[in-house]
């Protein structure tokens, strides 16, 4: 299950952002008639840079941003105008290392980062000055990369200071296809570095598909981003419902149905099975959009469309494999805020490379891609507006 993840997470990424374009005219259900909306470019940022850089979090209070170079391994704290603020590399061994990778890194209090190591948990200042190293509150058996990118941790501010909350995987030989690790296993830790409390939250309800459907969808592990204060919304890759919940309190807020056009679609597998499930439409990833909540759902080439493909050489530059691009992989941008359902967003801004990225603001970051090499990148500022 391990290879699988791994040696999928590229292709169907790749597939899934190639046809954003393609598929953002795909009929909309009659929910989403009542209101309409669309993303618009309102802003963008300019860095100068050759290397390439990515966009890991945005700090809403001072509007500074964290990068990373893909390339060197610097991390990269930019103000609002593009300015470096500092620049370091945590994997170089010496007094701030942390290790050869890492997860995820968010932004911390007013003047820190936190950074989701491998196996630990780093407290950083702005500068990249190590400030202190926790231990992971589970014995993860082991580190992956996930399809679709999802978000591994988050700072929010309670009444007892600054947390955090962490999807952390059990990697371990326990065996993730049976009903007792599907009611049992939860993956987001809420974490307290000052006083070394932590605990689990976003757990799976008793009435959860994962636990009531009797077969094996999928790991069920969830995606979550922060709305405000302790505030958040989730949801699993195979799930009918988005959602919102209160991390300190540890208590779910709200359960709002995904509409029925947009609801994933699977072919489960019997507990114990040696055959692996298939997924034809996912909940990929979710964004924070101020207080909304934006759902990226997938539709995904069957697989046995996929193994006729694979015969093929070179198949990856084939128009067999366009061809099933345009037939079967459908994006979905679905709005929701806190209560219900809002509509479909057009989407006709081209997504080669990156996800975007949310905030606890009014708009997201993303990417622009070109198709040359230049020395500069611009990251744009959209905002979801009503039609």
């Amino acid at each position: 299950m391990l290879k699988y993840f791994k040696n999928s997470q590229l292709f169907l990424l790749t597939c899934c952002l190639i046809s954003m374009m393609a598929c953002s005219g795909n009929e909309e259900n009659s929910e989403s008639k009542i209101r309409s909306f669309k993303a618009e470019i309102v802003d963008s940022l300019v860095i100068d840079r050759l290397s390439m850089v990515e966009l890991l979090d945005y700090q809403s209070t001072t509007g500074d941003l964290l990068f990373a170079d893909v390339q060197s391994g610097d991390y990269l704290v930019m103000d609002k105008d593009g300015e470096v603020l500092s620049s370091f590399n945590p994997h170089i061994e010496g007094p701030n290392y942390m290790g050869n990778s890492s997860y995820g890194w968010s932004f911390y209090g007013k003047d820190e980062l936190v950074a989701f190591g491998h196996p630990d948990f780093y407290r950083f200042s702005k500068a990249g000055e190590r400030l202190g190293r926790y231990d992971n509150p589970i014995n993860p058996g082991g580190g992956i990369w996930l399809d679709y990118s999802p978000q591994r941790i988050k700072a929010f501010e309670t009444q007892r200071g600054t947390e955090v909350v962490a999807l952390i995987l059990d990697l371990t030989n326990r065996n993730r296809s049976s009903q007792e690790y599907q009611d049992s296993v939860d993956a987001v830790f809420r974490m307290n570095f000052e006083t070394g409390e932590n605990t689990t939250v976003m757990h799976k309800e008793p009435d959860n598909i994962y636990r009531t459907a009797g077969e094996y969808m999928d790991w069920g592990y969830p995606t979550f981003t922060r709305l405000s204060g302790s505030t958040f919304a989730f949801t699993h890759q195979s799930d009918s419902y988005l959602y919102i919940f209160d991390a300190e309190k540890n208590e779910y807020l709200n359960k709002i149905e995904i509409p029925t056009d947009f609801l994933p679609k699977y072919n489960a597998v019997s507990f114990g099975s040696k055959d692996a499930p298939e997924q034809l439409r996912v909940n990929a990833n979710i964004f924070s959009v101020g207080d909304k909540v934006l759902l990226l759902s997938i539709g995904r080439i069957p697989d046995a469309v996929m193994k006729e493909l694979q015969q093929i050489p070179n198949y990856y530059e084939s128009p067999e494999l366009e061809a099933a691009v345009r037939k079967y992989i459908t994006t979905d941008f679905l709005l929701f805020d806190q209560k219900q359902f809002l509509g479909k967003v057009e989407w006709e801004i081209n997504l080669n490379e990156a996800l975007p990225k949310g905030t606890e603001n009014d708009f997201l970051w993303l990417k622009r891609t070109y198709k040359d090499e230049r020395d500069y990148q611009t990251f744009l500022k959209v905002k979801i507006v009503e039609k």
